[in-house]
């Protein structure tokens, strides 16, 4: 059974069957409806659309949850939280994937993943003591540092160097960018894989496709230990624990869904020449969303 299954995962409509599966049972009980149908479909769609360009790109999920939850209601901290449990769940699932393919840069994972988990540590604990007040300012830096990235991605394409298809070494800069990424991470959901993968692309000079997949694999990691803290907040009587999930029961397949399509996109050759580009341009229109929350909460 379990050989089926393994085999049966390397295919989309393996998962397509399964979600259907897990709508159909989530709605068969009328008692157990955790929330009405049209918001599910709502969550649900916008999970797959979501979890596809964030697994194709690379670009962190975070940018576009976090001010979704705020638009819904949602407390800044509860949004940070949510967004990173879709993440954990979308990543978890395309980094499967990247991991079936052999396209994640496993002695860069390595030297960049205790750096990460140090830093959305940090992040967890000023995110238990800063003021939200000043979150429009950190997100306003944020941004500031990725479109620095992009302008430094986009001259280094305007001068392409010679790509290394093996591993590269991991310079002690990097690993600093690492934790400071994971840190705005740890505070608001954004940050780790937004950061990384252009540095990946620019100054190690890896190929686009191995960098997103690498950098997704760091940040599903950073993901799940961001929920082990959240627990451990709670068992502690640190925090209490997030409120409004029933949202999760519609976002959470759909993000899992996306990424098994988003991680499919390289197969194709015009895609996969598109990838940079299209990582270039998503984030820039990212940033541009993020300065946009920052002049509106002012």
């Amino acid at each position: 059974m379990h050989r089926w299954i393994w085999r049966g995962s390397n295919h989309l409509l393996f998962w397509l069957l399964l979600d259907v599966c897990y709508v159909v049972a989530l709605f068969a009980v009328p008692a157990f409806r955790p929330l009405p149908f049209a918001t599910f479909a709502l969550a649900h769609v916008a999970g797959i659309a979501v979890g596809t360009l964030v697994m194709y790109t690379g670009v962190g999920a975070g940018v576009v949850w976090f001010p979704f939850f705020t638009l819904l209601g949602f407390h800044p901290a509860d949004a940070a939280s949510f967004s990173l449990f879709n993440q954990f769940a979308g990543k978890g699932s395309g980094s499967f994937k990247y991991v079936r393919d052999g396209m994640i840069d496993w002695p860069v994972v390595r030297r960049c993943m205790p750096m990460a988990l140090l830093g959305v540590s940090g992040g967890y604990l000023l995110g238990l003591v800063l003021p939200h007040r000043y979150d429009p300012w950190l997100l306003l830096i944020f941004a500031g540092v990725v479109l620095y990235l992009l302008l430094a991605l986009l001259w280094r394409k305007l001068r392409p160097p010679q790509v290394d298809e093996g591993s590269v070494e991991v310079p002690p800069a990097s690993r600093l960018l690492v934790v400071v990424s994971s840190v705005f991470t740890g505070m608001l959901s954004v940050g780790t894989s937004d950061w990384l993968i252009p540095h990946l692309m620019r100054r190690l000079r890896m190929p686009a496709s191995r960098a997103v997949a690498s950098g997704i694999f760091v940040m599903f990691v950073t993901a799940l230990f961001f929920w082990l803290l959240i627990g451990f907040g709670v068992l502690v009587g640190w925090r209490d624990w997030p409120a409004n999930p029933p949202l999760l029961f519609g976002t959470v397949p759909g993000v899992m869904i996306g990424a098994q399509c988003g991680s499919r996109l390289v197969r194709f050759a015009v895609m996969k020449r598109a990838q940079p580009a299209v990582f270039m341009a998503v984030l820039a229109l990212s940033c541009v969303h993020m300065i946009y929350e920052f002049l509106r909460r002012l």
